[in-house]
C-alpha cells in the first residue's frame, strides 16, 4: 500500500507541478502515512494545526461548533487534500475541527518542514502558491453557493461534483454542510430519485 498511496500523492502534486524523480524522492521522504480510525479526530478545536494531509482513502469531516451544534464546514476525501489549513498557516488556535467519517489512510507533512521545503526548492514553493490559489477559488465558489444558491440548487451541486458522500456520509453531516435540515435534505433526495 506505501507505493499505492505515494502514487497518488505523486499524482496529484503533479496535477499542478511536475517534479523530477530527484525532486519528488525528496518531497516524499518529508511525508508520513496517519491512519485514523472512524470517529478519530485529526484536530481538535483550540488546537494549532501542525500538519497538511493528503487524503488516500476514506472521508474526513471538517466542523465548527455553532450553538452547541457541530455544522459540517467540508469534506476531504480520496485524492483531496485536509487539514484546519487557516490555523496551519496562521499558527493560531482552530476554530473547527477534523474528524475522520470513515477509516481513512492519509499521508501528512509537519508544517515546518513543508515551509523550508519551499524555501530550499522553487518548484515545491511554486507548488504551494499553485495550490493556495486553487484554494481561494474553492473558497470563493463556495461563498457564492452558501450566499445565493437555494437548498436544491446546493444539493443538485453536491450530487453532481461528489455523488459517493451521500454512501459514505450520514446525511445529517451532509444537511449540515448544505445548509438545511435532514428533513429537507431527505425531500430533496425523495424528489430526486
Amino acid at each position: 500500500m506505501a507505493d499505492d498511496i505515494f502514487s497518488g500523492l505523486r499524482s496529484q502534486v503533479s496535477k499542478l507541478v511536475p517534479l523530477t524523480d530527484e525532486e519528488w524522492s525528496l518531497f516524499r521522504t518529508n511525508w508520513e502515512p496517519k491512519e485514523l480510525e472512524k470517529g478519530e479526530v485529526a484536530t481538535q478545536i483550540g488546537d494549532v494545526e501542525n500538519y497538511f494531509y493528503y487524503v488516500h482513502e476514506g472521508v474526513i469531516r471538517g466542523y465548527a461548533i455553532k450553538e452547541g451544534e457541530d455544522v459540517s464546514i467540508g469534506f476531504s476525501y480520496k485524492g483531496d487534500y485536509s487539514g484546519a489549513y487557516d490555523s496551519l498557516l496562521s499558527r493560531t488556535p482552530s476554530e473547527w475541527c477534523m474528524q475522520a467519517v470513515t477509516k481513512t489512510s492519509t499521508l501528512r507533512i509537519y508544517f515546518e518542514r513543508l515551509h523550508e521545503l519551499f524555501d530550499q526548492h522553487k518548484n515545491f514553493e511554486r507548488w504551494g502558491r499553485l495550490f493556495n490559489a486553487q484554494m481561494l477559488m474553492l473558497m470563493s465558489k463556495r461563498q457564492v453557493e452558501s450566499r445565493s444558491f437555494s437548498a436544491e440548487e446546493r444539493y443538485d451541486r453536491l450530487m453532481t461534483q461528489s455523488p459517493h458522500l451521500f454512501q459514505l456520509v450520514p446525511q445529517k453531516h451532509i444537511a449540515s454542510y448544505l445548509g438545511m435540515t435532514a428533513e429537507t435534505l431527505s425531500r430533496l433526495r425523495k424528489r430526486h430519485d
